[in-house]
């Protein structure tokens, strides 16, 4: 059981830092941002192209932080900032194929095959669980980002404009906020966001142009669950959606029923996502309402 809570904190930390990007740009925007996700793939890719020019690991991950949040202010200059006033579904729609172009650019120019990214792990052992240095520093790396993100929001005036916009945003421009400026300081927090996420993933996994696809179930799953608007109820729900899914597959459901061993097979993941939005939709619906940041 050990080895499971493990598991998932690790994966939660993975998921939880590109959730949190999703759950601001809704709290002030109200549309789901499906180029969100692909921010995240741009990140890996950065993070990628900054090693193959001589950038250590850190250097690299940040310098594509940056660019991914440059590109995420991009993107709303000349798409999203000339649809303020169209419905939410259709904003959602659009957000769509802006990831559709962004991983086809991706695909022309690193090409379709996996990309490992070359890094040096130890294995720890505790307990009975077994994790390796890289799955720490994760954990590490996403905490700190976190409690970044925390200060940011709730000690700076450039984190309490954000909020004010995300309550209401009429009325905090009336009072003076600058809403334009603020929203593309959102888009490049939310930008970077997800480029140290996609990173994080890509450092554990691989790189590939439809990275998106595998990660797009659960983040926008645990932002489900923790409240479409709720930047951090979105942390809670990657670590509760994580937790779900490593127990799910851990469990002997053949043994529980008296037969020969049987597991759900670890490809289900995303059936479980799946359900954990169902649930959570058909049992509080008021969560995917707007809120306060």
């Amino acid at each position: 059981m050990l080895q499971v809570l493990v598991n998932s904190i690790v994966y939660g930390s993975e998921i939880a830092i590109i959730a949190v990007g999703i759950a601001l740009s809704y709290s002030i925007l109200r549309f789901a941002n499906f180029a969100h996700i692909q921010y995240a793939v741009v990140g890996g890719y950065a993070t990628y192209a900054g090693t193959k020019l001589g950038l250590p690991i850190v250097a690299a991950i940040a310098v594509g932080a940056v660019l991914v949040g440059g590109l995420a202010v991009l993107v709303d200059a000349l798409v999203f900032s000339r649809l303020r006033a169209i419905a939410p579904e259709g904003k959602m729609i659009v957000s769509w194929g802006v990831a559709l172009f962004i991983r086809a650019i991706i695909a022309s120019v690193f090409g379709g095959s996996a990309i490992i990214i070359e890094t040096s792990s130890s294995t720890i052992q505790v307990g009975g669980a077994i994790f390796t240095s890289l799955d720490l520093i994760v954990v590490l790396a996403t905490v700190g980002f976190m409690v970044l993100l925390q200060l940011f929001l709730y000690h700076t005036r450039h984190g309490s404009a954000l909020r004010a916009l995300a309550s209401n945003y009429d009325l905090a421009v009336t009072r003076g906020i600058p809403g334009d400026r603020m929203i593309r300081l959102m888009w490049f927090v939310t930008g970077a966001y997800a480029a140290i996420g996609g990173s994080l993933i890509a450092l554990e996994t691989r790189l590939q142009p439809n990275m998106d696809l595998i990660i797009l179930l659960p983040v926008f799953a645990a932002v489900t669950i923790g409240g479409l608007s709720n930047v951090f109820g979105a942390v809670i729900g990657a670590f509760v959606l994580s937790l779900a899914q490593n127990v799910v597959i851990a469990v002997d459901f053949g043994s529980l029923l008296g037969g020969d061993p049987w597991f759900v097979p670890s490809q289900f993941r995303d059936y479980i996502a799946v359900l954990a939005m169902v649930v959570v939709l058909v049992l509080r619906p008021a969560s995917v309402r707007p809120a306060n940041a």
